[in-house]
């Protein structure tokens, strides 16, 4: 897949943003949000394509509910469309409180790159080694 993850996306912005906090523009903040809304996208997504299933489920006669009947039942699923996303919203937010994330001036989220060091490489062997033991001694 040929698309950039979202954190990228943002700490690319930050990057370029960044002179704009001499005038005071809340760049960390304004990150925040873009990064929490490319990753509400596919829960919204979700949502949709599960009340959208549901409405299909059911096998609704549409001519027999008429125009009325129709936008009546549509309201329902938008509302209800409505209630579960605010719902995982809140669920995400009591969530990041829970981690004491109150403002991201205070809580600053360093994201790293990992790569594979000395001690990784010794328990890789370990395992490795282990594991042509193990196999060894339980074929004997």
């Amino acid at each position: 897949m040929l698309a950039t993850a979202p954190e990228e996306i943002a700490i690319g912005l930050e990057a370029w943003l960044r002179p704009l906090q001499s005038l005071g523009v809340p760049v960390t903040e304004i990150i925040l949000t873009l990064t929490l809304s490319l990753r509400f996208i596919p829960l919204v997504l979700e949502e949709v394509q599960n009340l959208s299933r549901s409405v299909q489920t059911r096998a609704i006669n549409w001519k027999k509910l008429g125009i009325r009947g129709s936008l009546q039942l549509w309201l329902g699923v938008a509302e209800r469309l409505l209630e579960n996303l605010l719902r995982r919203a809140e669920q995400i937010a009591l969530a990041m409180d829970a981690r004491g994330f109150t403002h991201p001036n205070q809580h600053r989220v360093q994201w790293h790159q990992l790569r594979l060091g000395l001690g990784d490489g010794l328990a890789i062997a370990f395992l490795i080694a282990f594991w042509v033991v193990r196999l060894g001694w339980g074929n004997g």
